[in-house]
């Protein structure tokens, strides 16, 4: 593995790290494969995807695992210029051809991204593509029981007065569920629910690239409705419905999950051979 420089401005710094395929032979790598980390868009790090993926990931793709900016120290659209970013650093290495993975929030914005730029595949783990579904006006519904614990009194500590590209779950986790909490997740990160920017249009979803999805039934903090809506009408899509009521069910590693993403590596190759 490899840090690489992404971009340096006045007051961050965009970091990647960047893992050489191990194909035995060039004509079997796809391409760069980018992935976002998840987080709610407020916290989690590059460093969060088990190296036991990876390692899959690497047997078809050189992988580059990015930085980008966090909420609410910054906005929507500073993360989308993070993703122009990432997007145009990634076409100057290696291979031509771009592939893009996110976990949840990070599904987000491998969306946004597929939309936005030539991508010619997506890995997408319990992600959404709008901000406007009901759920997320409130508590996911495996947290309700900490509403006592979400007040403003956890505010002020929890927002740093620098722009940071990550942040420990541990407590920055209460930040994102107080958004949730009060209803304005989607204020506090600067997005107009009415403007098409922010979401995947029906439109979109049927211009998309060759899409893998992975959900889990009874997902509590991102509801399943999306990713069976990507499954309805994307025009090149394989979903795999796990049978789980944990969000983030790939944080474990176990013999499932090592198939689950075996599966969407041959599913990806499959497209291009």
């Amino acid at each position: 593995m490899e840090t690489v420089t992404i971009k340096i401005a006045d007051s961050y710094t965009l970091l990647g790290d960047y893992y050489k395929s191990t194909a035995v032979n060039s004509r079997d790598v796809l391409g760069t494969l980018i992935y976002l980390h998840g987080g709610g868009l407020v916290f989690g790090e590059r460093t969060d995807l088990p190296n036991e993926y990876i390692e899959i990931l690497r047997k078809r793709f050189e992988v580059l695992c990015a930085d980008y900016r966090l909420a609410p120290e910054s906005t929507i659209d500073d993360i989308f210029i993070d993703l122009q970013d990432i997007y145009h650093f990634a076409t100057t290495l290696k291979h031509e051809k771009i592939y893009i993975m996110g976990r949840s929030a990070g599904g987000y914005l491998s969306l946004m991204m597929a939309r936005d730029f030539n991508i010619e595949g997506i890995i997408n783990f319990y992600g959404y593509f709008n901000f406007s579904h009901s759920d997320f006006n409130y508590l996911p519904h495996d947290q309700k029981h900490l509403a006592s614990m979400l007040t403003e009194d956890i505010v002020t500590p929890n927002i740093r007065d620098y722009v940071t590209v990550k942040e420990n779950p541990d407590p920055r986790y209460l930040l994102y569920l107080y958004y949730r909490h009060i209803g304005e997740w989607a204020k506090t990160l600067g997005i107009d629910l009415e403007n098409d920017k922010y979401r995947l249009t029906n439109e979109d979803i049927k211009a998309l690239p060759p899409i893998f999805v992975a959900h889990g039934k009874g997902d509590p903090d991102v509801p399943v409705f999306f990713s069976r809506k990507l499954n309805k009408n994307a025009p090149i899509v394989k979903f795999v419905e796990v049978d789980t009521n944990t969000h983030n069910f790939d944080q474990t590693v176990n013999e499932n999950n090592i198939k689950l993403y075996e599966t969407a590596v041959t599913f990806m190759n499959d497209q291009h051979t």
